[in-house]
């Protein structure tokens, strides 16, 4: 399963549709620096830890557009930490 906009419009609670296209750029900017972060070359879409962490950076990177985002969120970390885990 993939983190869809709608997934990210339902936890985020946004309604509208004028952010989508931003929305879904989030999405496959998080699945890639997820992946990269882990091991590009190992499927992750098999995890529910891959669309959690996913999920949560996208939702942190809307959230935050106008603050600096030095520092990817712990518990994206921590993901991504459980995820080279099972794949060594």
């Amino acid at each position: 399963m993939a983190v869809t906009v709608d997934d990210l419009k339902n936890s985020l609670r946004i309604e509208i549709t004028d952010d989508d296209e931003m929305l879904k750029t989030y999405i496959d900017t998080a699945e890639e620096y997820v992946t990269n972060a882990v091991n590009a070359n190992v499927n992750l879409t098999q995890y529910k830890q891959f669309d959690f962490a996913v999920s949560l950076l996208a939702q942190f990177w809307y959230l935050n557009r106008d603050t600096d985002m030095a520092k990817t969120p712990y518990q994206v970390v921590s993901m991504i930490e459980q995820l080279r885990g099972l794949n060594p």
